[in-house]
């Protein structure tokens, strides 16, 4: 079928040639089109890649477009899986029928080729060009002046947007933000008002991006944060100069401005702030400085302030919250206090595009300033092909970027990246002495011994000192083959491991001799060149299980950590048990802490005791029987009580070594009785535990990694031994696995019954029917996974649209990653989205909403685990909700490291389903990911009802959970709360509504499903939980306006949907069609109406 071939064979007299073949396009289009693009299944037509579509020409006064494709042919088309146009750069701008129907793929070119109707039309304002650096694409918006003259020089505002909405969820294209459009900012009417006046704006860029770019420390409630120094040094030693080389830029750094919103807002001061001398404005409205709020605060308290002529501007809403007008106050301050002049605007608004778009004037031309452009010269050389086959030279400059040729050289040899992998390098480290002086330390390398040669950086870095600085700082820089480079300055003498200092020894090596305990890890931390203050890890490493002492051997120069092994024993000492009981008790009610340390080896044990968080006093436990100790608190009063465990060894005391905690409540006292014990029907000697995962990605998502196929993610979770699995990928549902061929013709299908595996259907529903991602632009649609239903995604608008109509279709779902969207440092109330009190609601709303991922993608949300327990708080004991541990992997990296024990008779779907539903399974933790599941296992839970007690028998210490440590309802909640210690929970008075188990060992956590318990001394009975049995009606939305959708369960054709109004009288009748029944409500008048569906019934409000 390929294509062409053209040999050459130089120095014969004979040649081969085949003449390439080419396929032209031709297509009439609606008229109004502004752009065309023809996208299909071969590499010639971008792999149907939306994104690199593509482009037409227009034939000059016609709605005709065409283009000419080199290296394929008709037939080549006709074999492969077609085309389809696009006038836009993306699937929403797609081709469909005359009546909006889905268009076939085409096959046949024809001549020529006719569009009846686009899904959306493309209009986007000014020019869109995708640019590349940082090692992504990133789409740039671009609004020139009218009169554009390329032999100007203009001005230039870099302008910041990240795909976010703020009304409307998904209403907008792809452009995010649409900083530019009228419906939006405004800019380009904006631009064009100023034009009409006579002002000249200069040359707008938008560049566009999203959270992680932003930010530019990682925070772990969101996803792949902290990228922002990547970023920024792609947009300035890549983008910025090849932007302004290709356009009309002026080089005076005072006509540039850089702007940004939201978290956007925070990447303008970051970069500034981290780049003087290239803006001459900053502008941020409404900046989310809290995205970073300790990180930044830090990192600007070390610098050297140092006068700029960057003027610095912020716009703040009267809808913004105080955790921006707080910061927005503390850096404006800062600013004029050290560094420049800053201004803040307070306007009328909300916290939205539209709002900020009415500042965009009076920002860009606000006090104009004349910034100096940088002295430092740049070189434009690029002769170096392997920077590491060249000696660089050192240059510095003392409180100026025009640099002095140190001539200090690199040394070659190696830079151990991850403190033992070799990689070749230039190595350097700068010892620069004490002094008094306050300044920046600018600095760059030279491939000349005369510094007359290539720069390594386009622009000098620096560091800031302060006249405090009390020791000598090291500066080291590596650089690597490809030109990259390491750098890093410490304090010489603030070097520690795992908290002990370091002693210094020759050629920058530092040494020293630590103890270890549980924890078997070596961490080698630096410290500020200023404070002394821990800047966080270099390198580390483990040891051996039973290593209680290490020679550690560090190289700030190479980077190399050695570790000698020198002391072995035991790390811990034996506790069978710690617990007080009862561990949940009403005002009042005597308590008794009960210990049984079967062996101290070799440590001092002492006790303390505190309530309400306030300072705790030692106390001194009661011998009792067979090896026990006790306490007792004869009279309780409201609150929590803290009990904690301290041991000693050689001088060093570990704080609260074990801790449990008893929490005493308000109310009349309850008899508890185990209502739901997810174990009860499980023989554990003859139960299998087949290994599963329910959520992992593959090549089929859009963040997964190259080669990450479906074919590749099944056969790595069959190498190690999982059982089942299922791959949800966004919005996608690679199912079965036998067409894996059919979704990418180059991967290999598998079969799980050959491979001894279950498959589960399974989708990440990730968009709502806008095409937005909700999590990132404040809608509704969270992500979640859907299972055994086959559904695509994208058709709703709310998550209370998903989860019923799964549960219509008799499926089951898990909330993903909530931590994502939870933030423990936020108070919700009872009905806020995204709260405890919200989710309890949508949990006992909806059966088929099974539970929730408490452990994702490694332990990268530890809150997770405090929201589970604050929703079971709610939920218990009459909706159990229970927590999965998934991998979410995107790539190699992250297998492994969760799995769930499904506790089945057999591997079959309907086992799975019946122990999804029961909550017949526990989850496991493992931080390396072995993928042999060495976190703890359980082989048999126990209760005795006469005993009141349940038992675990498992290879890990035993932790018993229930709610959060609130001293009272108002209170902020910081952790889950140990109620227990030992394989042994006894119930007797427990005044608690449920309690889970968590168990530890040396590689990771394990998880119970929670146990739950009702007071059989007041009330005779328990609400029932709604099951999947239950016949139920939803409807949605509700108020309506021109149509209602309205979920059944179990529904049957043959039914009628029926709609009364307020007297009673019928309106409407119509058939159901099935899990989903759309009723048109436009002709209604406004008012109450009744869905009645045989003996189900719904209200919804006509407005």
């Amino acid at each position: 079928m390929k294509k062409s071939l053209l040999s050459l064979l130089i120095g014969l007299i004979c040649s081969i040639s085949v003449v390439m073949a080419d396929v032209t396009f031709t297509v009439n289009v609606p008229s109004g089109t502004k752009y065309c693009y023809v996208v299909g299944a071969l590499p010639e037509l971008s792999s149907w890649a939306a994104g690199a579509a593509i482009p037409m020409t227009q034939v000059a006064g016609s709605s005709q477009f065409t283009v000419t494709i080199t290296g394929i042919t008709a037939a080549d088309i006709s074999a492969s899986d077609g085309y389809k146009y696009i006038c836009g750069p993306d699937w929403k701008y797609v081709e469909v029928t005359a009546s909006d129907g889905e268009m076939a793929n085409r096959k046949t070119v024809g001549n020529p080729d006719i569009v009846a109707r686009w899904r959306n039309t493309y209009n986007p304002v000014g020019i869109v060009e995708n640019w590349t650096f940082a090692g992504k694409e990133y789409p740039v918006q671009i609004l020139l002046p009218s009169n554009y003259d390329k032999n100007k020089q203009y001005s230039v505002t870099y302008m910041f947007g990240r795909h976010q909405r703020y009304r409307d969820a998904g209403s907008d294209t792809e452009m995010g933000d649409r900083i530019l459009y009228s419906d939006s900012w405004g800019v380009a009417e904006t631009v064009e008002e100023l034009e009409k006046n006579g002002t000249e704006v200069g040359i707008i860029a938008v560049i566009y991006a999203q959270l992680p770019e932003f930010t530019p420390w990682a925070n772990e409630e969101y996803m792949g944060t902290g990228q922002a120094d990547a970023f920024l040094k792609g947009f300035v030693e890549d983008f910025k100069p090849a932007f302004e080389q290709k356009y009309a830029i002026s080089s005076n750094n005072s006509a540039c401005t850089i702007m940004g919103a939201d978290v956007a807002g925070l990447f303008a001061f970051y970069a500034t702030i981290k780049h003087p001398h290239l803006f001459g404005r900053c502008v941020m409205f409404s900046p989310a400085f809290w995205y970073n709020k300790k990180e930044l605060r830090d990192f600007i308290g070390q610098l050297t302030p140092t006068y700029t002529s960057t003027y610095f501007l912020f716009v703040e809403t009267s809808a913004d919250s105080n955790w921006i007008t707080d910061e927005i106050t503390y850096y404006e301050n800062w600013i004029n206090n050290n560094v420049s002049f800053a201004h803040v605007y307070k306007i009328e608004g909300e916290h939205d595009d539209r709002t900020w778009g009415t500042m965009f004037a009076t920002t860009l031309f606000d006090i104009p300033i004349e910034l100096p452009t940088t002295e430092a010269a740049i070189s434009n050389k690029q002769s170096i092909t392997d920077h590491t086959a060249n000696t660089w030279y050192f240059m510095k400059g003392e409180g100026t970027t025009s640099l002095t040729c140190d001539g200090t050289p690199t040394q070659k040899g190696y830079f151990y990246t991850d403190g033992k992998t070799p990689t070749a390098a230039q190595v350097i480290v700068k010892e620069i002495p004490v002094d008094s002086k306050k300044y920046s330390y600018y600095w760059n390398l030279n491939s000349g011994s005369n510094c007359d040669g290539e720069l390594l950086l386009s622009s000098p870095k620096d560091i800031g000192f302060k006249n405090t600085r009390k020791t000598t700082s090291w500066q080291r820089v590596a650089v690597f083959a490809d030109g990259s480079y390491e750098q890093s300055a410490a304090s010489s003498e603030h070097f520690k491991v795992n908290g002990t200092t370091m002693t210094i020894g020759n050629n920058y090596e530092l040494t020293a001799t630590i103890s270890l305990t549980d924890d078997k890890t070596i961490s080698v931390h630096y410290g500020s060149v200023n404070s002394g203050s821990d800047m966080g890890e270099l390198v580390s490493t483990t040891v051996s299980d039973n290593c209680l002492k290490a020679n550690v051997r560090y190289s700030y120069l190479t980077n190399q950590l050695t570790v000698e092994e020198v002391g072995f024993g035991s790390s811990d000492i034996d506790l069978e048990y710690m617990h007080v009981e009862p561990a949940v008790v009403r005002v009042g009610t005597p308590v008794k802490l009960s210990v049984k340390i079967a062996n101290k080896n070799g440590y001092n044990v002492n006790f303390r005791m505190n309530q309400n968080n306030q300072p705790s006093n030692p106390i001194t436990l009661t011998p009792g029987e067979n090896g026990e100790e006790y306490y007792v608190i004869q009279s309780t009063t409201s609150g929590i009580y803290g009990f904690y465990l301290d041991i000693e060894l050689n001088g060093t005391t570990t704080k609260a070594h074990r801790a449990v905690y008893v929490k005493v409540i308000d109310g009349k006292e309850v008899e508890a009785r185990l209502t739901n014990n997810p174990y009860q029907e499980i023989d554990w000697t003859t139960i299998n535990q087949f290994k599963g995962n329910f959520h992992t990605h593959t090549t089929q998502s859009n963040d997964a990694s190259d080669g990450f196929t479906t074919a590749y993610v099944v056969d790595r979770y069959h190498a190690a031994g999982y059982k089942i699995l299922s791959l949800t990928d966004h919005d996608y549902n690679p199912y079965p696995w036998e067409l894996f061929p059919q979704y990418m013709s180059t991967v290999p299908a598998r079969n799980p019954a050959e491979l001894g595996m279950l498959a589960v259907p399974g989708n990440e529903l990730s968009k709502d029917n806008t095409n937005s991602w909700s999590e990132r632009t404040g809608g509704q649609f969270n992500h979640h996974n859907d299972f055994f239903t086959g559904r695509q995604g994208q058709e709703f608008a709310s998550l209370q649209e998903s989860y019923a109509y799964t549960y219509a279709l008799g499926g089951m779902q898990i909330i993903n990653h909530p931590g994502q969207y939870w933030s423990i440092d936020n108070t919700y109330s009872e009905t806020q989205k995204d709260g405890p009190g919200w989710h309890a609601t949508n949990f006992k709303t909806y059966p088929s909403l099974i539970g929730l991922e408490v452990y994702n993608q490694g332990n990268r949300r530890p809150n997770d685990r405090i929201l589970w327990d604050q929703i079971l708080e709610r939920t218990m004991p009459e909706r159990p909700v229970f927590g999965y541990s998934c991998d979410d992997a995107h790539n190699d990296d992250q297998l492994f490291r969760n799995y769930n024990f499904m506790l089945m008779e057999e591997l079959s779907t309907e086992e799975l389903k019946d122990a999804m539903r029961k909550g017949e399974t526990y989850f496991c933790y493992e931080p390396k990911g072995s993928g042999e599941a060495k976190a703890p296992r359980i082989t048999n839970i126990a209760v005795d009802e006469d005993k009141k007690t349940i038992t675990i028998e498992a290879n890990g210490l035993v932790y018993w959970i229930y709610g959060t440590d609130k001293t009272s309802a108002a209170a902020s909640s910081a952790r889950s709360t140990v109620v227990g210690i030992g394989n042994t929970f006894c119930y007797e008075g427990y005044q608690g509504s449920y309690v889970r188990a968590f168990i530890t060992n040396v590689y990771g956590e394990t998880c119970t499903q929670p146990f739950s318990f009702v007071d059989v001394k007041n009330s005779t009975d328990v609400a029932g939980v709604m099951t999947d049995e239950t016949l139920s009606i939803f409807v949605f939305p509700n108020p309506v306006v021109d149509q209602v959708s309205v979920f059944m369960n179990e529904a049957q054709t043959e039914e009628m949907l029926c709609v009364y109004d307020i007297t009673g009288k019928q309106i409407m009748r119509q058939p159901v069609e099935g899990a989903l029944t759309i009723l048109p409500t436009h002709n209604l008048t406004s008012g109450i109406y009744l869905i009645e569906a045989g003996k189900r019934t719904a209200r919804f409000i006509k407005k």
